[in-house]
């Protein structure tokens, strides 16, 4: 006799009972009805029709768009660009990233800041030669917006955040950009590197991806745009849900 393999989620329970609490309350924030025109973005050029080269332009147009797409109107964001190159010192020593100045201060894609001036949001300029990842980390700031500049919460919560930006459609971009691997040649030879990006590990941006497909009644097959580790994740969770839950 064969029994049929039960699926199995690729997340605790305990991160499900979380997850299921985040999506809701933000549904319940930004309205049902509201929530049911969202939808998920791919990398295509039904969202972003422009040929990227690698310059300021392309996140100022990223930006706009992004805005756009996440419905944030009525607000002036200025956007600036910072780095995060090695810098040498003047006593010839070498710091990997400007943070390490001040010893507090971990390298980041993007931030978000609340000013007399006005908001401003600051992109990394290594973030212009990825444009997917410039994508995912606009999102994200702009999601601070969502909650912090709209006066949703009181206090910021990057988990929240990211949840935010997958809810309005971003979470291929987020979920592609978790781990970024580059190649790096020297005098001597060659080798890897890798970088985090975003603060969700990929089992949970794939099944929240996945909740709210369903949710939203999405037929797109989105694992087809995803990376092969978020990809497996994102098909356990869909089919786990499909199987076991009916939104």
């Amino acid at each position: 006799m064969f029994w049929k393999k039960k699926k199995k989620l690729p997340i605790t329970n305990e991160d499900k009972i979380w997850i299921d609490y985040n999506l809701n309350w933000l549904i319940e924030e930004f309205g049902e009805k509201h929530f049911m025109t969202i939808r998920t973005i791919t990398p295509t050029e039904d969202f972003y029709n422009r040929t990227f080269d690698g310059t300021k332009k392309d996140a100022e147009f990223i930006l706009e768009r992004t805005m756009e797409l996440m419905n944030i109107k009525n607000v002036d964001i200025n956007l600036n660009f910072f780095s995060d190159s090695p810098v040498e010192m003047a006593d010839g020593t070498i710091l990997t990233t400007p943070a390490d100045i001040n010893g507090s201060w971990k390298s980041a894609s993007g931030t978000y800041e609340q000013t007399k001036e006005g908001i401003i949001i600051s992109i990394e300029r290594e973030q212009l030669k990825n444009t997917l990842s410039l994508i995912a980390t606009i999102s994200h700031e702009l999601a601070h917006q969502i909650l912090l500049g709209e006066n949703r919460i009181e206090e910021n919560d990057e988990f929240l955040t990211d949840f935010t930006a997958i809810l309005y459609g971003f979470g291929i971009f987020i979920g592609n950009s978790r781990f970024n691997f580059s190649s790096f040649s020297t005098n001597g030879g060659f080798g890897w590197q890798s970088s985090v990006q975003g603060y969700l590990p990929e089992q949970i941006i794939a099944y929240a991806m996945a909740w709210l497909s369903i949710k939203r009644n999405e037929k797109t097959d989105y694992s087809q745009y995803l990376k092969k580790s978020i990809k497996k994740y994102f098909i356990q969770s869909l089919e786990w849900l499909m199987e076991n839950e009916k939104h």
